[in-house]
């Protein structure tokens, strides 16, 4: 069995595998005006792999999306492609560097096991890039215990990845467009901390604390702000490496719990008032995809409906 590089680095990378995590808030802009004026928005982090230029009928279907990585598809039915990037990285402390490092990935959209991170750094610096490609042609994907690998001629290449890298300090909501370009996985969003003043981050906090859904100030810096019932207003999601968490979001004027025992292999998730369910696979890293129209949970579970209050309800 053949490794990419840096697989010492890449072992925590089972942590993030095991089960990915959202928190889910949404509050009535009102609630938080006091506080609008004195925000004042950060500026975008640029970086070399985001799309320079992205086409006018993209922008227009996804106006959730501010960047986009740039991807070259290998194997486009496959939906594997390459991509090289700036970000900031875990070190092996578990601690976010400060310095930025170029990063060379194989990019796998995939409902259950979507990776951008996928490290592909020897291929590239030693000129090997036609072998990675035949690979990816005409080998065959897989998973072994906690990691991607395509099997080709007898032989299965691990590719090992980092945890979370941060590409644009989570200034702006970052997406990967599918081959298609019909719908897009969201890698990363604007975080509260990022694009709400101190005022209104203290808001926020108790607003979700007195609906009795305690959460740290720590958790609540990292949520990322994104409208996902397209209501107006801004809901909070939150990705990490340790399992799916809890989802509080508004309903008219109240903040709701969402209640996701697990059944079997499943969550069952049940959002109250109205009580509509869906059950989620406690498999992948649940990525949070949109069609333009609709938010959804590994290809799923449909946010945007789940979560959205209609007249007569």
């Amino acid at each position: 069995m053949q490794r990419t590089r840096r697989s010492g680095t890449m072992i925590l990378t089972a942590l993030r595998h095991l089960l990915g995590c959202m928190i889910f808030v949404s509050v009535s802009p009102q609630l938080l005006a006091d506080d609008l004026e004195k925000t004042t928005p950060k500026p975008y982090q640029k970086n070399i792999g985001f799309v320079k230029n992205p086409p006018k009928a993209l922008r227009e279907k996804f106006p959730m999306c501010e960047a986009y990585l740039n991807v070259k598809w290998i194997d486009r039915a496959r939906m594997i492609g390459h991509s090289h990037y700036e970000a900031t990285l875990i070190n092996d402390k578990g601690m976010l560097d400060g310095e930025k490092k170029m990063v060379f990935a194989l990019v796998r959209l995939d409902d259950l096991w979507p990776s951008y991170t996928l490290d592909i750094y020897e291929y590239k610096h030693q000129g090997r890039m036609k072998e990675l490609f035949d690979l990816v042609k005409h080998g065959e994907p897989i998973r072994v215990p906690n990691h991607f690998a395509i099997k080709y001629k007898g032989k299965s290449t691990v590719f090992f990845e980092p945890l979370s890298p941060v590409l644009s300090d989570h200034r702006q909501t970052v997406c990967i467009a599918y081959p298609d370009e019909q719908k897009v996985w969201i890698v990363e969003g604007k975080s509260v901390k990022q694009t709400y003043g101190e005022a209104r981050q203290e808001t926020l906090f108790n607003r979700v604390k007195e609906a009795g859904n305690s959460l740290s100030r720590q958790l609540l810096e990292k949520l990322f702000v994104i409208d996902v019932n397209f209501d107006g207003k801004d809901d909070y999601v939150f990705q990490s490496e340790l399992g799916f968490g809890v989802i509080v979001y508004s309903w008219a004027d109240s903040l709701y719990k969402l209640d996701r025992p697990v059944d079997s292999f499943d969550y069952v998730l049940t959002f109250p008032p109205s009580n509509r369910t869906c059950r989620l696979r406690i498999d992948g890293v649940f990525p949070l995809t949109t069609d333009g129209k609709n938010y959804y949970i590994s290809n799923q579970c449909n946010l945007t409906q789940l979560t959205s209050h209609s007249q007569k309800e």
